[in-house]
């Protein structure tokens, strides 16, 4: 279950360079490629050219922040020199447990690597990804030769490997990193324009609309670091404002050298953060409606405690074992503790209910401070997840006590009667 749950927050991290899955595998695309390649190719100029490509989103979602490639048009192609393009969002995606230990550790999990156009072409026309290509002619030739050169540089066996980063350092950001240095920082400069407001945090749900659980992720996954508005130079984290930013500064229009076939993706949607809160209900249940019927109360509260004793486990060795700021500094572990485990376990009922009570009010405090802005997490739904077990120990008595009581008082009772039924015996005698 500890390596689903690994496997999933990768999965939903890392989408922005993962690959999709062939819409139609029976498709034959040899004519398409064909007519693609020679699309791409048409852009190289008298002199060698630099064509910033990007592709669209698609329907997985694996495929929902897009991608990115540099690709080296060469005006006479021979021998040493042929059309190559650049890709920094390569990855073991076949083993995911391995990536996903490699990510949030920041070892160099990622690499950069370099293929002919149509082969890389074919991989995003089999997958129905929209793609843009921007020549880059406001590059002189002596910038066109410092990109090859970078490029050449990176992808070197010696220095291909990076340690793969969401928002800072990803395949987007390192296309925009070469760019910007050969142009004397040109990209940069635009990076205080006029921002939407909007946070990292809800860059990474944009691409997430209409799937509900990678929603819930990001809220529980991704720390506070991410509820900060990012300046335009951050937000070329992803594809379509590195091609915008290119659009903008140099007045380069992205080309359209294939749309994709399949439906549009939902740019807008329900947040699912209700549906999210409505689950944690359905999850706890077992925790009160066993206490109300006054059987398996332990199992019941087992049952509604496991997932999120799980999921705070792993949040929280995370958070120890990651450099990674908004793994590190996730909020959620102030609401997913793994001492909750203390509500079945090690304590006596009293001291139970007494840490019951005290969760109650460090939750109650955690909604407060959220409230204000102290904490930035969305965290008014999660919240629910341990709240509710813990009003259950906290101020439900079990049924069970109550029997017991009422044994107890019975037994009382029927102690007492014998001395009055003596001093009832001792008086009629003494009438007698």
């Amino acid at each position: 279950m500890k390596r689903a749950i690994l496997a999933l927050l990768t999965l939903v991290t890392l989408a922005s360079c993962a690959q999709p899955t062939v819409v139609d595998p029976h498709r034959d695309l040899r004519d398409e490629l064909r007519t693609l390649n020679t699309k791409l190719r048409s852009l190289a100029g008298p002199r060698d050219t630099i064509v910033l490509v990007t592709m669209g989103v698609g329907s997985l979602i694996w495929e929902r922040h897009g991608h990115i490639a540099l690709c080296v048009l060469y005006a006479n192609p021979q021998p040493g020199r042929v059309d190559e393009c650049y890709n920094y969002g390569v990855a073991t995606f076949d083993k995911p447990l391995g990536m996903a230990w490699g990510f949030f550790r920041g070892t160099h999990s990622f690499w950069v690597a370099k293929d002919a156009p149509y082969r890389m072409l074919h991989v995003y026309l089999a997958y129905d990804r929209t793609i843009y290509a921007q020549p880059l002619t406001n590059l002189t030739d002596k910038q066109v030769e410092e990109v090859i050169t970078q490029l050449e540089h990176d992808v070197r066996d010696e220095n291909k490997f990076y340690a793969y980063d969401h928002f800072d350092d990803n395949c987007t950001t390192r296309a925009r990193d070469i760019l910007d240095r050969v142009t004397g920082g040109e990209l940069m400069q635009i990076g205080d324009l006029e921002t939407d407001g909007k946070t990292f945090r809800d860059l990474a749900r944009e691409g997430f609309y209409g799937m509900r659980v990678p929603l819930i992720v990001t809220d529980l996954a991704m720390g506070r670091s991410t509820d900060r508005v990012p300046t335009y130079w951050d937000k070329m984290f992803l594809p379509q404002y590195l091609r915008e930013a290119a659009e903008r500064r140099w007045s380069i229009k992205p080309i359209e050298i294939y749309k994709r076939l399949g439906p549009d993706v939902e740019t807008d949607g329900p947040s699912g953060r209700v549906l999210f809160a409505l689950l944690l209900i359905l999850l706890t249940a077992p925790a009160w409606a066993t206490r109300l019927w006054g059987r398996f109360e332990r199992a019941g509260l087992i049952v509604a405690l496991a997932p999120q004793l799980l999921l705070g486990t792993v949040f929280w060795m995370l958070a120890l074992i990651s450099p990674l700021p908004y793994v590190r500094w996730n909020e959620t572990c102030l609401v997913l503790l793994p001492a909750d485990i203390l509500l079945v376990a090690f304590l006596s009922q009293e001291r139970r209910i007494l840490y019951a009570k005290g969760r109650i009010v460090m939750l109650v405090l955690v909604a407060l401070l959220g409230l204000v802005g102290v904490l930035k997490q969305p965290l008014l739904a999660p919240i629910l997840w341990p709240l509710i077990p813990c009003a259950v120990v906290a101020f439900l008595p079990k049924k069970q006590k109550k029997a017991e009581a009422k044994a107890g008082g019975k037994a009382e009772a029927s102690t007492d009667d014998p001395p009055k039924l003596e001093k009832a015996t001792g008086s009629k005698k003494k009438k007698r």
